[in-house]
């Protein structure tokens, strides 16, 4: 078969599968490569398109796809949303009972499926490999391929073992995918795979959605609450670095009438379970996690990302990051940044025990510094950080929209330059600086700078108005690091041709951190909008899914806009697929019809710029502290005493206490069914002995013992009953 006729049945599958008219940039080369059966390496941001690389050469080529994926969740995800646009998929790993694995073994044997999802650890068994090697298979897609590397910011070891794939499967082609990967992660990759010689696709890092902000960490639970001002009823996540800090931070939130849940790893496995399906069937809003909670989680329409702590590097800030906006719309990432943070960040890897690992950490850990203490557009540092260039500010971020003051520093950068390249190109930042401040340390004489010519000429600056300077010429593009070589700074092209210039503007020192920062205000959806997603969540609960797997938000606002009035023009919205026009079509065309303008009237998209009013946050009953909140929390997911204090690390005494507040409070407590058999006996007892009852000697007569906790719970709850009935 010709390439033209793989590439048209490609272009149909685009358009009449998954909806869309035409590919985004780089992905059409990828899908050409991979029909032709070459290896191929994909740099692509999260939410740039890359799973369509493999599902569509997966559906055209013969033979089935296999997909490594690293998470159960996502394998569950993507197969939901390929199954709605009608192509068989499935998925094979730890969560299926042995006859569904059964199942779909035998769809796979059968050549039923045209993608199958499997883990690392289960693909490279010898039961699988046996199997897969008696069908044909249409490629091996390696997704979070930054897995394999010892320099990957998430190196897994059970993801080395993947290079055998190329000697047991010679001829079948192999396509490593990632959103986060610097150049020496990149090589690594592909030496790991053993596809040395594979198809290089590296896609633009920049997501223009995506609005950056960083701010000093002064008071953060403040901070959080006014932030998430604006951003009510939609979905975000917020990243801790401890497990107690989530926690914390999670009943803060709920105590402010915002659905929000606590992930992490310490949480029983079915707890995340269920808290992650809440998230993304948006029943509940906010996730409050360690990084424990993200990766390879497929929901489009999440709007914000916010890193309560700062994170371990520039990767995992722009993997993180990358989860906000995966469909292209308004989102926005915040970094509440503090020093305290950072010392604890360094501790951590004080404990990681090779040496390497630490020095790898420690660089990746001064680059995410680096882009915190920014005066630079942000975006460029981000995009600069990973090779490549933006010309001029992104006017999205928080430097760009309260740009610092700056001065020519050109004398400044000349200097620094030169005694970087008299230095040999072979030190770090903080060297270099003692070198151009004059430092009188005996490592500068052993090695003779202190008779370089750039010796002490920058004395007149301190060493955090030069760690300014220096920093601003590798966000421009003037220097850049060498992890390879202790993060040593190496002149550039574009530094090289800096001494000819007579300007070059850099932002002024400034002492601290910026305080805050400056945003333009949202702009909210419109009543059509609103009516689609509603609907889209009543067929979405009908099937069990998650409403951004039946259609993503995009394709409602689309629709919204544009008010399609026949099935002909409804397929033409992107992401609406002939299988999904003949499920939901009908369903979505009597909403749309309801709001066609008529003579005179605003279009859907003159009504999307108008604003609705934001909610603000109500707190719920009375005042209790974050403890007693976390132990509400846990009651209403239906644990039991005994669970909440194990959960908690209390004893069960103390979750009694809890439940005492939380009666005198007015949250409803089923105090009988926690009491038990007691609680009957102590009410009557009460009732008996009249307003004045001797407490002590009714807990004595009790026949059904009870601890003195469990005694004054059911106090409390008599004295709330009695309260309720004065007032009433």
């Amino acid at each position: 078969m010709s390439k033209q006729t793989l590439m048209n049945q490609a272009h149909d599958i685009l358009n009449n599968v998954f909806g869309y008219e035409r590919f985004r940039p780089v992905q059409e080369d990828v899908v050409a490569a991979m029909l032709e059966g070459h290896d191929a390496f994909v740099l692509m941001p999260t939410g740039g398109g890359k799973s369509l690389c493999y599902q569509i050469p997966s559906i055209v080529r013969k033979g089935t796809g296999i997909v490594v994926s690293p998470l159960i969740s996502l394998m569950k995800d993507q197969v939901d949303a390929l199954t709605r646009c009608g192509v068989s998929a499935a998925y094979y790993n730890s969560s299926l009972k042995a006859e569904e694995a059964k199942l779909v073994l035998e769809r796979l044997k059968n050549g039923q499926l045209d993608m199958l999802y499997v883990a690392p650890e289960r693909l490279l068994s010898q039961t699988f490999i046996k199997t897969i090697q008696s069908i044909p298979l249409a490629l091996f897609a390696i997704d979070e391929a930054h897995c394999v590397s010892q320099w990957g910011h998430d190196f897994r070891p059970e993801y080395e073992k993947l290079g055998s794939l190329r000697e047991m499967f010679p001829e079948v082609p192999i396509l490593a995918l990632t959103a986060t990967a610097d150049e020496h992660t990149r090589q690594d990759i592909l030496q790991c795979l053993n596809i040395p010689d594979a198809r290089r696709f590296i896609s633009s890092f920049d997501r223009p959605n995506i609005r950056y902000l960083v701010a000093e960490k002064k008071k953060p639970m403040a901070q959080l609450l006014q932030f998430l001002d604006d951003w009510q009823g939609e979905s975000g996540i917020i990243y801790c670095l401890s497990r107690k800090r989530v926690e914390e931070v999670a009943v803060h939130l709920q105590r402010h009438g915002i659905r929000a849940a606590a992930y992490h790893a310490g949480m029983p496995g079915r707890r995340r379970d269920k808290v992650q399906e809440d998230f993304l069937h948006d029943r509940i809003r906010v996730i409050v996690a360690t990084i424990a909670f993200g990766m390879g989680v497929d929901k489009p329409n999440v709007r914000f990302v916010v890193h309560h702590d700062v994170p371990k590097s520039i990767e995992s800030y722009y993997q993180e990051t990358g989860r906000a906006g995966r469909d292209g719309m308004e989102s926005e990432a915040l970094l509440l940044y503090s020093s305290g943070d950072v010392n604890l960040v360094r501790r951590l890897i004080d404990n990681v025990e090779s040496k390497e690992q630490r020095r790898i950490e420690i660089h990746k850990l001064n680059s995410m510094i680096g882009f915190a203490e920014a005066l630079t557009c942000r975006r460029k540092v981000l995009l600069g950080y990973f090779g490549e260039h933006l010309e001029e500010p992104c006017g999205n971020c928080d430097i760009c929209l309260d740009p610092p003051e700056t001065f020519n520093a050109i004398e400044q950068a000349r200097l620094a330059l030169a005694c970087v390249k008299e230095l040999e190109e072979r030190y770090s930042k903080g060297y270099v600086i003692d070198v151009l401040r004059g430092a009188n340390t005996a490592r500068i004489r052993e090695r003779g700078h202190d008779k370089l010519d750039t010796y002490g000429k920058g004395a007149d600056m301190s060493a955090n108005e030069w760690t300014v300077v220096l920093r601003q010429l590798v966000h421009h593009g003037y220097l850049t690091q060498d992890i390879s070589q202790h993060s040593a700074l190496k002149i550039t092209d574009a530094g090289k041709k800096l001494a000819r210039r007579k300007t070059l503007m850099l932002a002024r020192f400034e002492p601290g951190v910026r305080r805050g920062f400056k945003r333009p205000p949202r702009r909210h959806g419109d009543p059509v909008f609103d009516e689609l997603s509603k609907l889209r969540g009543e067929m979405a609960r009908a099937e069990g899914v998650a409403p951004h797997v039946l259609m993503g938000d995009a394709s409602l606002v689309e629709m919204s806009e544009k008010l399609p009035r026949t099935l002909e023009e409804l397929a033409a919205i992107d992401g609406m697929g002939r299988h999904k026009l003949d499920q939901y079509g009908e369903s979505f065309l009597k909403v749309l019809q309801k709001h066609a303008p008529r003579a005179g009237e605003e279009s859907g998209k003159a009504r999307a710029e108008a604003a609705r009013p934001a909610r603000k946050p109500v707190a719920i009953r009375a005042e209790i502290s974050d403890a007693q909140a976390f132990t509400w929390s846990l009651y209403k997911e239906g644990l039991s005493p005994a669970e909440i204090a194990a959960r908690q690390g209390v004893n069960e005494a103390t979750v009694l206490k809890h439940f005492i507040a939380l009666v005198k409070a007015g949250y409803e407590v089923d105090v009988q069914s926690l009491i038990g058999e007691a609680f009957d006996e102590i009410i009557e007892a009460m009732d008996a002995a009249g307003d004045y009852p001797s407490l002590s000697e009714i807990k004595r007569d009790l026949v059904n013992p009870v601890s003195n906790e469990g005694f004054r719970l059911a106090l409390a709850w008599r004295e709330a009953r009695m309260a309720e009935a004065a007032a009433a």
